[in-house]
């Protein structure tokens, strides 16, 4: 048990969670909506705070971040809870459930990380597989140290968080992949029970602060309409045109038995979004060029994926080598 950030006592026996937009209050002896965030004697716990369920060296490219370090790797950890209930999750055995766990303190954590930076080069640490900001106290821990090494700290989220936890963890964070999961209430409150509001604020603030890619899973019938895709590319794009996306196919998981998205489906997604933003991806599909960059000047493309092995042949530094014009990537 270790002492959260961000609550307050609002009457005797009940802590308000100051996290995120799921706005509980937790009476003494019991948990939040995600679960590891825990009231007892006029004090809010994290009862996760260094319990790991998953860790893995991952491609970079794998969160997914296609114009973050391409072709590198990045040691990859996630902890049990979440703070929504997608029902088509896909990691839904540790996110959903309090599952397996070990004990991994945030020195050994960046030790692990800086072996595999000198064995092969991983970049840094990923806090992904379930909702990072759920185990917000030990990546703020990790990351700082982490920082220190001269490591980089990658979030893969839901973007669904307070204003403030966000503006103080967000300089020591240096990408972040946040699941844009639709982009209309509805679909927002009776498929993942959360709010659409709150995460375009998070993306909003994010933007310009550290490299952002977005990803949506086009889930048939639910979110694959033109009319939303038309919407939420629109919307990206009014944040930024330089902001890479990713649709993503849907296969049934966790309580959501529909078919997986016809592949028609995504390529027509994705014609939509390129109209407006430069940098438009298909994932979990194996669309032919659907996972290459292009320069956004000549359509020449400079990176070129396959799977998770890339090639960065066509640019020099991150400039296209055919036109000389600059391609928004990080390495």
């Amino acid at each position: 048990m270790h002492e959260a950030l961000f609550y307050e006592q609002v009457s005797p026996g009940i802590i308000h969670c100051l996290l995120c937009p799921q706005d509980c209050r937790i009476s003494n002896g019991a948990v939040g909506f995600c679960r590891v965030r825990a009231s007892a004697d006029g004090k809010l716990y994290t009862v996760n705070y260094g319990r790991c369920a998953a860790a893995a060296l991952d491609p970079v490219e794998k969160k997914p971040l296609y114009h973050f370090y391409p072709g590198s790797t990045v040691f990859s950890i996630g902890t049990v809870g979440c703070n929504l209930r997608c029902q088509f999750c896909q990691n839904w055995q540790i996110s959903q459930t309090s599952g397996e766990t070990e004990y991994l303190p945030p020195g050994q954590a960046v030790e692990t990380a800086e072996r595999l930076r000198a064995e092969d080069g991983c970049i840094g640490l990923a806090y992904t597989y379930s909702e990072p900001f759920m185990w917000y106290e030990y990546v703020l821990d990790t990351a700082k140290l982490a920082r220190a090494k001269g490591l980089k700290n990658v979030l893969v989220t839901n973007g669904y968080v307070r204003e403030e936890p966000l503006r103080q963890i967000l300089p020591y964070i240096d990408a972040m992949n946040i699941d844009l999961k639709a982009f209309t209430e509805k679909f927002y409150r009776a498929t993942c029970s959360g709010r659409l509001e709150p995460v375009m604020r998070t993306i909003e603030t994010v933007y310009g602060q550290c490299h952002l890619e977005l990803t949506t899973l086009i889930v048939p019938t639910l979110n694959d309409s033109q009319e939303e895709i038309t919407r939420l590319t629109d919307w990206v794009a009014a944040v930024g045109v330089d902001i890479p996306l990713h649709f993503s196919r849907y296969f049934p998981a966790y309580k959501l038995a529909l078919p997986p998205t016809p592949l028609a489906t995504l390529v027509q997604a994705r014609a939509i979004a390129r109209r407006r933003l430069r940098y438009v991806y298909i994932g979990n599909a194996g669309v032919d060029d659907a996972a290459s960059t292009f320069c956004p000047n000549c359509g020449t493309a400079v990176i070129e994926r396959r799977s998770y092995r890339t090639s960065v042949s066509g640019l020099t530094g991150s400039k296209c080598k055919h036109c000389g014009a600059a391609v928004d990537i990080i390495r």
